[in-house]
């Protein structure tokens, strides 16, 4: 990189998330009312959409709260709904949300 990076200035005023398979907070409330918090891999997040890795399926149209850097000053927390749910290993679900 050398010398490129002198005198950069950062325009967004957004924070960035870095996507390298990146653990978040997963926060939702199942049928019976009960809250759940637990940890999860963001796989790939978009402008409409993110992907998560989580240990158990969730079902189409829940509501999840994914929570980057949780308990850090740059925490960041997005709404989204299950629009897809897939098995990828024995104990490990690719589960699709529409950001909201």
């Amino acid at each position: 990189m050398g010398d490129h990076t002198k005198g950069y200035q950062e325009r967004r005023s957004s924070l960035r998330v870095d996507m390298e398979a990146e653990r978040v907070r997963l926060s939702w409330i199942d049928a019976q009312g009960e809250r759940h918090n637990d940890e999860g891999v963001c796989i790939d997040l978009a402008r409409h959409g993110i992907l998560c890795d989580y240990k158990k399926p969730f079902a189409l149209g829940e509501l999840v709260e994914v929570t980057f850097n949780s308990n850090t000053p740059k925490q960041n927390t997005l709404k989204g709904q299950v629009c897809r749910c897939s098995q990828s290993h024995e104990q490990s679900y690719h589960i699709a949300m529409q950001l909201l």
